[in-house]
Parts: C-alpha cells; structure tokens; sequence
C-alpha cells in the first residue's frame, strides 16, 4: 500500500486524519464523527448497495464520473509503479482512490479501518486521534483465534503521539499498554444533556460516547457535537422501513446487541430473515436471536461466500427483521425503499 500510494504522490499525506478500528461499532463512530464535520471526508466500507457509498464529503458521495476518474489515475499508477511487490488488492485500490480524491478536496478526513488494523491499507496514515471501538472474535482466520491476538492487530494503528480513545471492550492490557498515558475512554454523555441520538439500539450509546471523546480531542464545539449526534444516521443497522427492521449484524457481539435490543422494544417477537457467510459464526449468532424469533426465515445473500438456507433451517428444526450479514442487508434495502 505505502509502495502505490508513493506512485500517486502520496496523496494522504495533504490531509489531517481519525483512524478508526474496532470489531463492532467503527463505522458508526466514523459517521457520527462526520456528521460533527460536515466539511470533512469520510472513508467507510463495507458499501450496501453502491460502491460511491464509501467516499464522500459532507454526506455527499462521490460522483460515478469522479469514482472514475480516480480509479483511472489508482489503475495507471498500479500498472507502471515498478516498486509494487504483489498486485494491490481490491480494497488497496479503493482506499488509495479514497485518498486521491481527498488529496485536493479537504483539511481532514474520518477513516474506518477495513480489516483489523496492524496491515490495514489505512494504516499507512499518521493520524490525529486513533479509535478503537470494541474487541470481538470476528475474522479469525486473518487476525487470529484469541481476543488477544485480535486486540494486537487492531492495537497495531496506534503510532506515537496521539491520544487514543478506546470503548470498553477494548480495554484490553496490549491496547494500553501500546497506548500508554495517552489512553482515553469514552466521554460522560451526561454533560451533553441536550442530545437526542436518532441510532437505535443502547450499544449506539458507547459508540457515540467514544465519538464524542474523539470529538473533544479535535476541538470540535459543542453545539456541533450535539448536532452531529442527532442528526447521524446509519442505513443498514437497526434501520426501520415500516414493520421491517434492517440490520447487518455479523458476529456474536453484534448479534447480542440486536438480541439486546429486540428484548427491550419487541418482547413479543419477531420474525427473522436472515442470511449469512459461511466463514462466520452463524450457529452462535443463530443460537443468541432464537429466543426473540417466532420464527426463522433462511436466505441467501447474493454471494459464493453464503451459507446454505437449508443448512442454516437444520439449526433450529425440532414485526420481521433482516439481519445476518451486511450484505443481505444491501439487498434488501433497495426493495424496501
């Protein structure tokens, strides 16, 4: 990644940055973050539908005729830098459009780590602040079996100098010990009494108290904290289009807050729609949303990765929510809409 982004100039280096990382929860706090700076970039993935989702500025997605643009100067650089030692990958190439189109366009951009964290395409940044939302078992086959090992990798954005915001889960001694005297947790969401959070879910509520610690440490002003909390919201998690609730819980701490929160404002039940890839724990997450389901509706989401229905009805054989994957999620929002 260092050695493509050399070939294009180092385009990260003309703008200020917050890395973000986590297990759970990153991608909320990148939008609520944004949402507190309405003239900066932000860098998020996955993307639901379109793949224009993942850059934008001000909540304004990049343009199909500018995502082209840069993915011609990215391709170009790739195809003649001769100090590339292996064919960048796919999220390689869009991270460093990301920052291509950043370079000359904003002061400061919200970054959310893709993978892990140590070897993350976004790690070639010296950031401002770093995050690290929570620390779960999610992607062991990349980042290793333990927590542990898991907190290490995403540890491995912290550099030297900046204050490092952590959620409670990630209070873990590799994270503060990298961090040292510059660890923070999250802010003390009674001293912004005026908030009115549009997220669902009481998860979102450590989520935006580490959004708000981050904020501080920019020096953003209170009245566009506020502002920012209650205005973000966030297709795809806990999102509601009339009796349908979209969420793309994946693992076993996101399927616990949607079990969590199902219990709190649907005691009666639901009906689950749910897909999943076959590299994830579905039968843990399956196991944690059976108490909340009348029952269990299995699909597939359009992927060579997905679990079979069938496989998944053998699991539990003897108001709707879609839920399970990210991308199952995308499919179904454009029909609801």
């Amino acid at each position: 990644m260092q050695a493509l982004a050399a070939a294009l100039g180092d385009p990260q280096r003309a703008f200020r940055s917050i890395l973000i990382a986590g297990t759970n929860g990153k991608g909320s706090v990148a939008k609520l973050l944004s949402s507190m700076m309405p003239e900066a970039g932000l860098y998020t993935s996955p993307h639901l539908v379109r793949l224009n989702e993942r850059i934008s500025i001000g909540g304004r997605e990049i343009s199909d005729d500018e995502l082209n643009e840069v993915f011609t100067a990215v391709k170009d650089a790739a195809s003649t830098a001769k100090e590339l030692l292996y064919t960048p990958t796919y999220f390689e190439l869009v991270t460093a459009m990301a920052f291509l189109y950043f370079r000359d366009r904003v002061k400061f951009v919200v970054l959310e780590v893709g993978l892990g964290g140590r070897l993350d395409a976004t790690n070639i940044v010296t950031q401002d602040v770093s995050v690290i939302t929570s620390i779960g078992l999610d992607h062991q086959q990349f980042l290793g079996t333990t927590i542990e090992a898991i907190a290490a990798e995403k540890a491995g954005i912290i550099k030297s100098t900046e204050p490092v915001i952590i959620g409670p889960s990630a209070d873990l001694p590799v994270i503060r010990e990298r961090a040292g005297n510059r660890l923070m947790r999250g802010a003390d969401l009674r001293r912004y009494p005026e908030l009115r959070p549009q997220l669902l879910g009481r998860h979102q509520l450590e989520n935006i108290a580490v959004a708000i610690r981050a904020a501080e440490c920019l020096g953003i002003s209170e009245e566009n904290i506020v502002l920012g909390v209650n205005t973000t919201t966030w297709p795809g998690r806990l999102e509601r289009f009339g009796r349908f609730l979209l969420d793309g819980a994946h693992n076993v701490a996101a399927a616990g807050a949607l079990a969590a929160f199902l219990g709190e404002f649907h005691p009666e039940g639901v009906w689950v729609i749910f897909g999943a890839m076959a590299d994830k724990q579905f039968e843990e997450m399956i196991g944690i949303l059976r108490p909340h389901a009348r029952q269990f509706i299995f699909t597939r989401p359009k992927s060579s990765r997905a679990k079979h229905p069938a496989e998944l009805q053998r699991l539990v054989e003897g108001s709707h929510a879609d839920c399970g994957s990210l991308y199952l999620v995308g499919e179904a929002r454009p029909i609801l809409e």
